[in-house]
């Protein structure tokens, strides 16, 4: 199954890795699906994600502050995909308690705001285009430019390749210059993780999003990756029939153990 163009973003890329049936159903044959899946964690990520930009454009001092940046947060609050009002207000509490460990100690703050949340597309030239939204880049005190990706779970986890791609060569599509470093931003813990952006890494990320373009129009079969959690996770679910077969499913899970046979502990 060819396509004239490919559109790469964090999200596309992510389906494709996880379940080629579900990228064909999504974005080649852009099939319609059951109905959206209401999920608290994206629901709570974009509401402190829409407040942190709103909070970031302000220039007048005066209004930088934690009662402010509460009032945007209760401002911009999505209420879809929590089971009760006592989770909702369990989780916008600690949006709140998120919010002021940033506002008391940010880690992002410098000489000057380049970007802040703007949806960015590069031709890749091919008919590959790659897409995304970068949620800050600004020029630090030591005059490094640094590309930001505010992360919102509990989970610590490092800087993924999938996601390189989009901070580097978006960065670099819309200020015309590379950024000297990539991070992410664990609000929970108001800590940040950063890496240097050097030319060997840059090829790598041009090396990657070349590879998953050509991975993307060569495939013929798409095949489906089931879980346990199709069901509750993925909106083709009753569209899917190995998504239904614990067969199917236990022998992807099988494979997917197979390929981090080499990172086992025993």
């Amino acid at each position: 199954m060819k396509q004239n163009n490919i559109y790469l973003s964090n999200s596309n890329m992510q389906v494709f890795m996880n379940c080629r049936k579900k990228y064909r159903y999504k974005y080649i044959e852009k099939k319609k699906s059951e109905g959206t899946i209401a999920n608290k964690f994206l629901s709570f990520g974009n509401s402190i994600h829409s407040t942190l930009a709103q909070f970031n454009k302000i220039t007048s001092e005066e209004y930088r502050n934690e009662a402010n940046l509460h009032k945007l947060l209760r401002r911009n609050w999505i209420r879809d995909g929590y089971e009760s009002i006592e989770e909702e207000r369990e989780y916008g509490l600690r949006g709140l308690n998120m919010l002021s460990q940033y506002c008391h100690d940010p880690k992002d703050q410098g000489k000057e705001n380049l970007i802040i949340e703007e949806m960015i597309k590069k031709d890749m030239g091919a008919g590959v285009v790659l897409t995304g939204k970068l949620d800050k880049v600004y020029l630090r005190n030591d005059n490094l430019i640094e590309t930001i990706d505010y992360k919102t779970g509990a989970k610590v986890e490092p800087i993924g390749l999938v996601q390189l791609p989009i901070y580097i060569l978006l960065t670099q599509e819309k200020l015309g210059c590379y950024p000297d470093i990539v991070s992410y931003y664990y609000l929970s813990y108001n800590y940040k993780m950063e890496i240097e952006v050097t030319d060997e890494l840059i090829n790598e990320v041009k090396a990657f999003i070349e590879d998953m373009s050509s991975q993307i129009s060569d495939e013929k079969e798409f095949p489906c990756k089931p879980n346990e959690y199709c069901n509750v996770n993925c909106e083709f679910f009753e569209k899917c029939v190995e998504a239904k077969d614990f067969n199917s499913i236990i022998i992807n899970i099988i494979n997917s153990i197979n390929e981090e046979m080499n990172n086992r502990l025993f």
